[in-house]
């Protein structure tokens, strides 16, 4: 029995690290970090594939004098960079100071990249960033948007190679927390190496953000009814 259950627990960690190889999360909304990105039709990505004959090696040529064969990258080859949240971007407070004049408050939940091949020598990344906007004391029901920035940092001279400030918008009644969700669109990077986590980096966040806890609402007291 013991061997058994040591053997289950195994196997559970196994698919708990399968699942957290595939993406990068901060906390959670109620979203599955999957569904960012549409299933990758595996023809097209063929088509697409593109190589790097300096990290993806092929079979020995059957002649010396022939160049060596080179493997067509998959996107399982190629190391994504992690997405990182910015600091004090995490969240948008907005109203006062205190927690009784604060209005609303979005709050990022959920991040995931993707990593495809885009001909040789290329990358296509995108990025989804999830969450969620919560009422605070001073507040009432409505539609509300901010402004939510991503970049693409090249790692070795510190330069963005891709910005863009994102207006998400999400509805709350008031009670309930409403959802928002982003995906870019591919971004096109050189690739020298497979190792992409090595030359990029991601960061993402609100701009002019917080970064504090979510606002605590009042509670709503019973009236006194004459006796």
């Amino acid at each position: 029995m013991i061997v058994r259950a040591t053997l289950v627990r195994i196997a559970l960690l196994s698919t708990a690290l399968g699942v957290l190889t595939s993406c990068s999360t901060v906390g959670s909304v109620g979203s599955s970090v999957g569904g960012f990105f549409s299933h990758r039709d595996p023809n097209a990505e063929a088509l697409n594939a593109g190589a790097d004959p300096r990290q993806v090696a092929g079979k020995p040529a059957s002649n010396p004098s022939d160049r060596p064969k080179v493997l067509p990258v998959a996107s399982q080859d190629i190391n994504c960079p992690e997405v990182s949240v910015a600091d004090g971007g995490a969240a948008l407070r907005v109203g006062g100071p205190e927690n009784a004049s604060v209005r609303y408050q979005f709050n990022i939940g959920d991040t995931a990249r993707q990593c495809d091949p885009a001909g040789p020598g290329q990358a296509a990344l995108k990025i989804g960033v999830a969450g969620e906007v919560v009422m605070g004391p001073a507040g009432a029901a409505g539609t509300f948007n901010a402004p939510l920035k991503i970049t693409v940092t090249r790692a070795n001279d510190n330069t963005p190679v891709f910005s863009q400030t994102y207006r998400v918008e999400a509805t709350t009644n008031g009670v309930a927390a409403g959802e928002f969700r982003v995906v870019t669109d591919p971004i096109n990077l050189p690739m020298s190496t497979l190792q992409l986590a090595d030359v990029y980096s991601i960061t993402v966040g609100f701009e002019g953000g917080t970064g504090g806890p979510s606002p605590t609402g009042h509670k709503t007291r019973k009236k006194r009814t004459a006796g």
